[in-house]
């Protein structure tokens, strides 16, 4: 039983580290227009809602999410990331930052509003290429 779990955890962390990988999100800077601007309680709630109308809506453009800020760190491929609240216990808005600066002076708790290319839902929704707006 203890393999099947080490197997099971291995196969998690590799989806997680190759997914990361990936980036097609064009480059985004303080001149790029959002397509659409939302709360980051709204975006959680419209992917817990209907995952489909959701993407349909958000993931492969450049939206503007407003929220607050759960968690600050980087992902196991050492990629700066925060974390917006999507619901009250786990379910998050997570924007993923090639600049590390933008984050320096930031807080748990603070609100901010993020600038990013919607990837979708995957376990939470990630935003990529952002910035601080």
């Amino acid at each position: 039983m203890k393999n099947f779990f080490t197997i099971i955890s291995i196969i998690f962390f590799s989806i997680i580290a190759f997914s990361s990988l990936e980036n097609d999100a064009p480059p985004i800077n303080s001149e790029t227009k959002p397509v659409l601007k939302v709360t980051s309680k709204t975006l959680y709630k419209e992917y817990s809602n209907n995952e489909i109308a959701a993407d349909d809506k958000y993931k492969g453009k450049i939206i503007q999410v407003r929220g607050t800020i759960r968690d600050i760190g980087k992902d196991i491929m050492d990629e700066a990331y925060i974390s917006l609240i999507g619901d009250d216990f786990f379910g998050d808005v997570q924007c993923f930052f090639p600049d590390q600066s933008y984050l320096l002076n930031l807080k748990k708790g603070q609100r901010v509003n993020v600038l990013g290319y919607c990837d979708g839902l995957f376990m939470n929704i990630i935003l990529q290429n952002c910035i601080i707006k």
